[in-house]
């Protein structure tokens, strides 16, 4: 089978991209895998590999274009990106199975490209595994406040409900994720985590018990891995005899999104005690392992933990708090300690216990009995089987494998509003027109617009399948209004007079909006266009998500006013676009429908193109007149003054 599996970008001190290095390995002696890498987020390129794999591997990184095109922030960017990296790698078969991380959501652009009907990816099962997500990692370190992170934790929320499979190596992973997010997840699949077994460890020192208690932390200083807790447990030690050496990369994680090093210096105050590095290299782990008589592992949030398999793989004894992983990872009492609780408290009732019990702590180091645990956790044999008893049983993933009914081909209505728009209306009505679904009917309305190049609205109905009406001017909302109400289509398509469609859109938004009849609207990805139909550069399109995925009442995400919506949504729903909405209607619109609980979906290809004029939002109306529109749609929608009403 063909697999391709999508390494996230590595953080100092971890292993995520390691991980999936890990799983090619292994998958490769079976199947033919394909290992995407991930630009890193801070806008590095995506790493180079630290050795050869036998898998092919290409590199995820946006292209100038999509650089310059406005995206829900730099993860979504990357995930388009991932997308491409498929295409690209994969060509007209695609993947059978594709396996992204839950953290930052790399795995979403390809993700609602298959709910899109994306030819390459029709028949692909995808699976997430989970390592722990950046809105449950922004929670426990007091940041998920801030927008980005909310923004983050928002497309991971998507990309985990529109996935096939959620894989976690073992403990209360798959019970958390439930817990936290909800019932409405894919199957939880158990798969470990490979890591390598090596050779024969360096002889541990064997514990002192007059000594001092010598306590290692190895992982990114970060306040959800528990660096914090751990350093006001050892602070509080009624006992004197102790060394604490941490050893990992620093984070902004501390209260007040500090320094985690430098709070921990402030803590310590130069206590010759302790021992604050950088992170190691692997030689530099194995030494401080063998020079240590146990590895706390204390996080409040984790989901597998691989610095507790890392000691484990030493032989050295493991303290850690019951979360995540731990518990299975950490026998109790044999291979070592479980906390009773998170924080520092319990690790300290824990460390005053070892330290007066210095028996305990020997003979749980015995040596072999922790590096047997280690060989059962990490058995490649037991997760290679693992992985072909899931791929032989995943099956169609609900709605993005649905087929719509055969059926007539519906009439679809073009619903173009007009106000002074002579140079580019003959080219938007042309688009609809050329639409390669060609049950089409126009109907253009004219706002009251009686200037002498107006006269071009008299040659469109040349063609029979083009109306004109005209209304007094009452804006561009009123005129989409009446020309829904118009409508004789099933569907109909919100075409601005400047804008362009490209030949497929109308074909493609049917294809989804049929196989999934629930949908409120179906849009697509924007490719902005100057007056002369020449691509703008900066910024060159907009790339929306849909009105489910981002919650944030700031921005909108949820996409342009052009879009396929079923005719019923104004007819039997009654629904219309808010005149009294001057600059948003479209998004006012969509939120009105989000509340109502009717979502639409956006095909994450460029199948139009918005012309930016002189006279357009982005370039007629400053940030500061925009912001003060966004703020008077929430407000109105906030106090219920919306008639979302026909109009009398």
């Amino acid at each position: 089978m063909k697999l391709c599996l999508v390494a996230p970008p590595d953080r100092p001190g971890e292993a995520g991209a390691a991980c999936f290095e890990r799983l090619a390995e292994l998958l490769a002696s079976v199947h033919e895998v394909t290992l995407v890498r991930v630009r890193k987020r801070d806008g590095e390129p995506a790493p180079e590999p630290d050795r050869v794999l036998p898998c092919r591997q290409v590199r995820a990184e946006p292209r100038d274009e999509m650089a310059r095109t406005v995206y829900a922030g730099q993860d979504h960017r990357l995930s388009a990106a991932v997308m491409e990296a498929i295409e690209a790698a994969f060509g007209e078969e695609g993947p059978d199975y594709v396996e992204v991380g839950d953290r930052y959501a790399h795995g979403l652009v390809p993700l609602i490209a298959r709910r899109c009907g994306s030819p390459i990816l029709a028949r692909t099962v995808f699976g997430v595994r989970l390592l722990g997500s950046a809105e449950l990692e922004a929670l426990h370190n007091g940041a998920l406040s801030e927008t980005e992170k909310r923004l983050v934790g928002e497309l991971e929320r998507e990309q985990l409900r529109l996935a096939d499979r959620l894989l976690w190596p073992g403990g209360d992973g798959a019970a958390l994720y439930r817990r936290y997010y909800g019932d409405q997840l894919a199957e939880a699949v158990r798969i470990g985590q490979p890591l390598e077994v090596g050779g024969k460890p360096s002889p541990a020192e064997p514990p002192d018990p007059n000594g001092p208690l010598r306590i290692l932390y190895l992982g990114s200083l970060r306040r959800s891995d528990g660096a914090l807790d751990l350093a006001e447990a050892c602070l509080r030690l009624p006992f004197e005899a102790w060394r604490l050496t941490m050893a990992g990369a620093d984070t902004a994680t501390a209260p007040a999104g500090q320094s985690v090093e430098l709070t921990l210096g402030g803590m310590f105050r130069e206590d010759p005690r302790v021992a604050i590095s950088g992170p190691p290299s692997a030689r530099e782990v194995e030494r401080l392992l063998a020079g240590h008589d146990l590895l706390v592992v204390p996080p409040s949030f984790a989901v597998w933990p691989e610095a507790a398999l890392v000691g484990m793989r030493a032989g050295l004894p493991i303290l850690a708090t019951p979360v995540g992983g731990l518990p299975e990872i950490v026998e109790d009492g044999r291979t070592g300690w479980l906390s009773d609780a998170t924080g520092p408290d319990s690790l300290r009732r824990l460390l005053v216990r070892l330290n007066d019990e210095r028996a305990e702590l020997k003979r749980v180091a015995a040596p072999g009995r922790a590096r047997a645990r280690f060989e059962r956790l990490v058995d490649p044999d037991a997760i290679l089987a693992a992985y072909e008893r899931m791929i032989a049983s995943a099956g169609p993933a609900g709605a993005s494998r649905r087929r719509a009914a055969p059926g007539a081909r519906p009439l679809v209505s073009g619903v173009v509003p007009y106000y002074r728009n002579a140079p580019f209306v003959e080219e938007a009505v042309g688009s609809l027109l050329a639409q390669t679904h060609e049950r089409i009917e126009v109907v253009v309305v004219n706002d009251g617009s009686f200037e002498r190049d107006d006269d071009v609205l008299d040659r469109l109905p040349a063609d029979p399948r083009v109306r004109v009406v005209t209304q007094l001017n009452r804006g561009e909302t009123s005129a989409r209004n009446l020309g829904a109400r118009l409508a004789r289509g099933e569907y109909v398509v919100m075409l601005d007079a400047d804008n362009v469609l490209e030949p497929q859109f109308v074909a493609r938004a049917l294809q989804v909006i049929e196989r999934e009849p629930d949908l409120a609207y179906v849009s697509c990805w924007l490719r902005f266009i100057g007056p002369d139909g020449e691509p703008v550069a900066d910024p060159a399109g907009y790339a929306p998500l849909g009105n489910r995925v981002v919650r944030d009442d700031t921005n909108n995400w949820d996409g342009d006013t052009l879009a396929l919506l079923p005719r019923r949504v104004f007819t039997e729903l009654g629904l219309r676009f808010d005149p009294s909405a001057v600059i948003y209607s479209d998004w006012e619109f969509y939120r009105v429908l989000r509340d109502a609980g009717r979502y639409g979906v956006v095909i994450p290809e460029r199948l139009a193109r918005y012309r930016v004029l002189p006279s357009s939002l982005q370039r007629a109306h400053g940030r500061q007149l925009q912001r003060r529109g966004w703020e008077e749609a929430r407000e109105r929608r906030l106090l219920g003054r919306t008639q979302w009403t026909a109009e009398t």
